[in-house]
């Protein structure tokens, strides 16, 4: 073999290389578990977003709650415990209803390690009788 069809074949080597390295991360790329959809949320025109998301990992002092299509209302629990309606945060533009643990709340902190949140919604014109549910847990740090 002369100089010549050795650096042709270095380079198509080379070439073929680099290809199949270009397809292994546009294959690991497609294959990853990289979807954050909830079927919770994804499936349910009611609930927008859970906050925080369903397993997430967040600080003591986090804010909890949940966004909500126009025209739902909703009373939250955190820990088994019903947060009173004067210290759930209403954005009603965002029709989003939070509650942040902090010093005189009913919770003052997250605890430590798993928390679990239930949100019991219901569309206004209908009111509570007819009320729906979503739960989620998430860990606290």
């Amino acid at each position: 073999m002369d100089v010549l069809e050795s650096i042709v074949l270095r380079r198509v080597l080379l070439g073929a290389a680099a290809l199949m390295g270009a397809a292994a991360i546009l294959l690991a790329l497609v294959l990853a578990d990289t979807d954050d959809d909830d079927v919770t949320v994804t499936g349910n025109a009611a609930v927008d977003e859970l906050i925080p998301p369903r397993n997430a990992e967040v600080l003591s002092q986090e804010t909890v709650g949940i966004d909500l299509a126009n025209g739902y209302d909703a009373r939250l629990m955190l820990n088994g415990v019903e947060i009173p309606p004067g210290q759930i945060r209403h954005q009603p533009n965002l029709n989003r209803f939070t509650f942040r643990p902090d010093q005189g709340n009913v919770i003052e902190s997250l605890q430590a390690e798993q928390n679990c949140a239930l949100v019991i919604y219901w569309r206004q014109e209908i009111g509570p009788a007819e009320a729906d549910t979503v739960s989620w847990c998430f860990t606290a740090t």
